[in-house]
């Protein structure tokens, strides 16, 4: 069962519950936004790898903490930084938290849309703070597609390509799920089956080509002493 929660939290992209009785509406209600926007209004948008977390639990989900990063790129930082701490509080899927794995496993890579919350604490932008990000066979970043918070408009499709992932994040095990269930993945997530209960993601958008025509340059910092470049 634990791993059938998993391979759900991995393919959704968020961790979320429904709302509580009480809560209100708008508190259940997510729009993701396209990642322009979402660099437009962040004050730190990076890629990152998941150094650890800390998080509080409930049934198994995280309902408060803090995750901190690892900066590998920086596009758009207030002050050059190598590590940031992400906290957050509470649920639902406009919540920013990350995912952990072992420690002698590669950890994910995510493309990240952050706001200062205190001086050395960010938040995630609630329009959707990160996407997954993987490394493809010649050892290049690109975001996989499809996953959730990724908006794409019709005209941005011309940018996904067919691509070869490699490394833990490429692979879903699906050892535990019903015939049902991995014909959804094949189906929804054009994953391939690699003959071990395994199945790899095989569509993606090269990070460059991200940056440049979904994101503009327009949305980033262009001082490159500002990036610690």
């Amino acid at each position: 069962m634990k791993r059938l929660i998993a391979v759900f939290l991995l393919l959704t992209g968020s961790l979320w519950l429904p709302p509580v009785a009480g809560q209100d509406e708008t508190e259940a209600e997510y729009q993701p936004l396209h990642p322009s926007q979402l660099a437009a209004e962040s004050d730190a948008v990076v890629l990152a790898q998941v150094d650890r977390v800390n998080y509080e639990t409930r049934r198994g989900f995280p309902v408060s903490g803090a995750a901190w990063i690892r900066v590998l790129v920086r596009y758009k930082v207030p002050s050059p930084i190598d590590f940031v701490k992400v906290t957050e509080e509470g649920f639902g899927p406009d919540r920013c938290y990350f995912n952990d794995g072992p420690m002698w496993e590669e950890l994910p890579r995510y493309l990240v849309f952050l706001n200062r919350a205190d001086k050395d604490e960010f938040q995630g932008h609630r329009g959707g703070c990160k996407l997954e990000v993987l490394v493809t066979d010649d050892n290049r970043y690109a975001v996989r597609w499809p996953q959730q918070g990724l908006v794409l408009n019709p005209e941005d499709e011309s940018l996904i390509q067919e691509l070869t992932f490699q490394g833990p994040g490429a692979y879903v095990d699906v050892s535990e799920l019903t015939s049902i269930g991995r014909e959804d993945l094949l189906r929804d997530y054009y994953m391939v089956d690699t003959g071990d209960n395994r199945y790899r993601y095989t569509r993606g958008i090269r990070l460059e080509d991200f940056r440049e025509h979904l994101i503009g340059s327009d949305n980033l910092t262009q001082d490159r002493q500002q990036r610690g470049w």
